[in-house]
């Protein structure tokens, strides 16, 4: 029987020092041709199985978010964190964040970032499967932001032709803003 290219196996019944295999099978390499000579239990190796490519994970984004602090101050600025962490496929593909603010936020700025009235824009670029692409943005409270009023963006981040959604946590507005409690 041949194994691959001039591998010759052959029935010996004894071990032969340097060969390929132990007890009663032998492998020499000879010709291309294949002598098996009675073997009591002869066990075949199976053939290889056909090498092909490996079944694609399903492709699919997770998106992180994270708030300023627990409490905000009207006429203050914060930074509204974000991270993107593709999975599945082989290929990278663009990521691209997006959220539209509240009336009570005013975009400032952000890396890689644009703002038409209240959406917000954040091209990331290209992102490889498994690795975590950050990003921020910086948005000023409102003035007249009502107290105790609770703000909670959602996030979309688009990855390829996947997608996922998420609420940023929750903050809330300060009791007085940072000019009134300067004065008092």
């Amino acid at each position: 029987m041949t194994l691959g290219a001039g591998t010759v196996i052959a029935y010996n019944g004894a071990d032969h020092a340097g060969s390929q295999v132990r007890g009663n099978i032998v492998s020499r390499i000879r010709g291309a041709v294949a002598v098996l000579a009675a073997v009591p239990l002869a066990v075949a190796a199976p053939a290889p199985a056909a090498a092909g490519p490996k079944p694609q994970k399903k492709r699919s984004v997770a998106l992180g978010t994270d708030a300023p602090a627990p409490e905000v101050a009207p006429g203050g600025t914060y930074t509204w964190s974000f991270t993107v962490t593709p999975r599945g496929g082989r290929k990278a593909a663009r990521a691209v964040f997006r959220t539209t603010l509240p009336a009570s936020l005013e975009f400032v700025s952000g890396k890689g970032c644009e703002a038409e009235k209240r959406k917000v824009v954040c091209d990331l670029g290209k992102v490889k499967p498994g690795r975590k692409a950050a990003g921020s943005f910086r948005a000023k409270v409102s003035a007249r932001a009502l107290p105790k009023r609770e703000i909670a963006p959602r996030g979309v981040v688009t990855w390829g032709k996947v997608r996922a959604a998420r609420d940023f946590p929750a903050v809330r507005v300060a009791g007085a803003s940072r000019a009134e409690a300067a004065v008092l």
